[in-house]
């Protein structure tokens, strides 16, 4: 009898302990899961608070010398899934006169009001769906609440801007209605440190954030280590869009869903260029001098001593500016993968 209670205790005892490890490791896979859902729930997140905050002026004392008004921009949490971001797209940063003859920009540069709704958890969409193609016009808002386009200028045959005409020191000018946007990566948004994350650039209409042009680990990104969209996962899996200093530099689809309130027709947009041009006029040739000159009164640059324009130097096209070139050594030839 002996004998066989203590083989019948330790059968339990082994029992129990199996039983324990069980239990343990069901707990476990149940937290991981549960972090999992969690870490994926916070980072469908489209805007922080501290991201929604950095819609702000960066000067909002500057008065633009066009219009002879000030910067106003500022990003909501609606508290309904929503997000606005409100801006009078006056930049708070130095730009050229316009219209600009020299650089063959006939426009003036206006005011334009706009207030745009995106989901503040995008919805992205499958591999298997059709991307959503960007429209004419705006296609984001930079932190300085000046548009973000495509690269694409908005003339007959749709010409590729860089090479259509020359942008002013932030890499802006102003569309037919007076609308003053960036075609490429503005300094005057932000400076990059080489080697060092950068901070949020903006954020497209569907609700996802735009970065700059270096990664999470410090790594350059061009758009080789992009997807079709202009956007990657970071190392803690948040889907974000990158600005990269070759084209198309700006998000060229949406990977997000797009608000039917969004704040603009349906009808602008386009799957890229070409799109309907027939009704916009032919332009003249650029002056002989390539239209590479800034206006007479040497506007090519922000105040003395002002960090929100380029280094010294940085004037002209983006090829040519020191930005671009410091871009250019900072980077490398390792891929991000």
């Amino acid at each position: 009898v002996s004998t066989q209670s203590t083989g019948s205790s330790g059968i339990n005892a082994e029992y129990g302990k199996q039983w324990y490890q069980r239990r343990v490791r069901g707990v476990f896979v149940n937290m991981l899961l549960l972090w999992c859902v969690a870490l994926l729930l916070g980072q469908t997140l489209s805007l922080t608070d501290e991201e929604i905050a950095a819609f702000i002026p960066s000067d909002p004392d500057f008065v633009e010398r066009n219009t002879g008004l000030r910067s106003q921009v500022w990003a909501t949490d609606n508290g309904d899934g929503s997000v606005t971001v409100n801006t009078n797209g006056i930049p708070s940063h130095d730009t050229w006169q316009f219209p600009n003859n020299e650089s063959g920009n006939p426009h003036s540069l206006e005011e334009n009001w706009s207030s745009y709704k995106m989901f503040k958890d995008p919805i992205m969409r499958s591999e298997g769906d059709e991307l959503m193609c960007i429209p004419n016009g705006a296609i984001g808002i930079a932190t300085s609440g000046v548009y973000i386009y495509s690269w694409w200028a908005a003339e007959k045959g749709c010409p590729y801007a860089r090479d259509f005409e020359e942008l002013d020191i932030c890499e802006g000018h102003p569309a037919s209605n007076g609308e003053y946007h960036y075609h490429h990566y503005s300094p005057c948004v932000q400076m990059p440190t080489c080697g060092v994350e950068s901070p949020l650039y903006g954020v497209a209409l569907d609700g996802i954030p735009i970065y700059g042009p270096f990664a999470d680990n410090g790594q350059q990104l061009t758009r080789i280590d992009l997807d079709k969209c202009g956007g990657r996962y970071d190392s803690n899996g948040r889907y974000k869009y990158h600005v990269t200093i070759d084209p198309p530099f700006f998000p060229s689809c949406f990977k997000g869903e797009i608000r039917k309130d969004v704040g603009k027709s349906e009808e602008t947009f386009t799957c890229g260029c070409p799109y309907d041009d027939s009704g916009m006029p032919e332009r003249g040739p650029k002056p002989e001098d390539g239209g590479r000159g800034p206006p007479d009164d040497g506007g090519r640059g922000p105040p003395d001593g002002d960090r929100r324009g380029p280094p010294d130097g940085g004037e002209g096209r983006p090829e040519t500016g020191n930005y671009m070139r410091f871009l250019r050594r900072c980077q490398s030839t390792r891929r991000v993968r």
